[in-house]
């Protein structure tokens, strides 16, 4: 046997020994930890996939002509939508133009005014997202004056990731005068952001 054969036969049987190692520390439970890089990774896939999401629901609700100026005014792109959410997408043909289907099934972490105060939850699907944002817009408009207190009775009993919507003026006040929602940021919740 040649000296090069046998630095190939050391090379190949140290590698199995360590691909053994590794097999009998994932087997005995051994926990990895999770670098740094792969964290920051994933909180940037989570903050890009919220804006994806953003741009989608701009398109539904008519504040963007195309998905295009929703992506640019979410600060995306129609590339990272395409990527992030596809199955939210219509394409008819290869090169054709892309647009938004009515719903989708994406899940999305959302602020919303509960009966038990300002709450962190998950809106499951297009529906339950739309329907936290239309609460969000027509309580603040509410509170500001340009809507009766009578608004808020459309979301009576309606509940997102198990939680009710509050649809009282009464409690919604003691909880704007207590300043539970003025804490509340954006619709969306970006990764590390709580109520």
């Amino acid at each position: 046997m040649t000296r090069l054969n046998r630095s190939r036969k050391k090379k190949r049987g140290s590698g199995q020994t360590s691909k053994r190692r590794s097999a009998l520390s994932h087997k005995s439970g051994t926990k990895h930890r999770v670098s740094y890089r792969s964290r920051r990774a994933s909180r940037q896939q989570q903050e890009t996939n919220v804006r994806c999401l953003a741009a989608v629901n701009r398109v539904r609700r008519g504040q963007s002509p195309s998905l295009s100026s929703a992506a640019r005014a979410e600060g995306t792109t129609l590339r990272a939508i395409r990527k992030e959410i596809p199955d939210a997408l219509i394409q008819d043909r290869p090169g054709g133009r892309i647009r938004v289907k009515k719903s989708d099934g994406y899940s999305a972490k959302v602020e919303v005014m509960t009966t038990e105060g300002a709450r962190v939850v998950t809106a499951r699907g297009s529906r339950q997202r739309e329907l936290a944002g239309q609460h969000r817009a027509t309580f603040l408009r509410v509170l500001q004056g340009n809507e009766p207190p009578s608004a808020l009775e459309q979301y009576r009993g309606k509940k997102i990731g198990g939680h009710e919507l509050i649809s009282d003026f009464e409690l919604l006040s003691s909880y704007a005068q207590a300043g539970d929602v003025g804490q509340l940021d954006a619709l969306y919740v970006t990764p590390d952001a709580s109520v």
